[in-house]
């Protein structure tokens, strides 16, 4: 299934729970929830409160780490409501990443990796073939309203593979730079597309959902 993860990192934080209330009723299920701790990333994003006005919505976070310690990190959100739960690999060891999704799952918070453009995927064959989640990103990490970087579908393809030939239940989302295009030139590869300051100018938010129901 096909579906639109709107990202809260585009949301006005003064108005979030009544742009939470629209975009549910536009169709979302899921929201996109950016963590970031300044040191991966240079900027700095949500902490876990706003999970609470997720899950007060009846809708389901899903938390995309950028930081430098995930392990850490987890620690500090396992316990707020979260559907699943996504960090870069590359800081830390394959066995680290075991661990992170052991600490997860014992929750039964569904577990992932995200991979930057040019952090090649087919290099974490291993934890794909395991995982639940993989956040292919077609944007520099760190900030919202950037452009789709063509390079990711190098990514989108791999992934895909991977899915395909030993992990079928992996679910890949598409974060940066998604619009009507991007959308339509990855149909084949995506099942949760992430869309932030795109979804969140358009006048009529349900018309991003309806095109999505279109293209399958």
């Amino acid at each position: 299934m096909k579906v639109i993860e709107p990202s809260l990192l585009a949301f006005n934080v003064h108005t979030l729970k009544a742009q939470l209330v629209e975009v549910k009723q536009a169709g979302a299920v899921y929201i996109h929830y950016d963590v970031m701790d300044g040191v991966f990333v240079t900027n700095k994003a949500f902490g876990p409160q706003q999970l609470l006005d997720i899950h007060q919505q009846g809708l389901l976070g899903n938390v995309h780490m950028m930081v430098q310690d995930p392990i850490k990190w987890i620690k500090d959100f396992i316990n707020f409501p979260i559907h699943a739960l996504t960090f870069h690999p590359e800081v830390i060891t394959n066995r680290t990443c075991l661990e992170a999704f052991n600490l997860l799952r014992t929750k039964k918070i569904k577990c992932g990796i995200a991979l930057k453009v040019h952090v090649d995927a087919n290099q974490y064959q291993d934890l794909l073939k395991i995982c639940d989640y993989v956040c292919v990103m077609s944007v520099e990490p760190g900030k919202g309203g950037q452009s789709f970087i063509p390079e990711a579908m190098s990514n989108l393809q791999k992934v895909k593979k991977i899915k395909d030939l030993y992990n079928t239940k992996l679910v890949i989302q598409l974060d940066g730079g998604v619009n009507f295009d991007v959308m339509q030139n990855t149909k084949n590869y995506v099942d949760h597309f992430v869309i932030g300051s795109f979804l969140m100018k358009q006048e009529n938010k349900k018309n991003v959902f309806e095109f999505l129901e279109k293209l399958k």
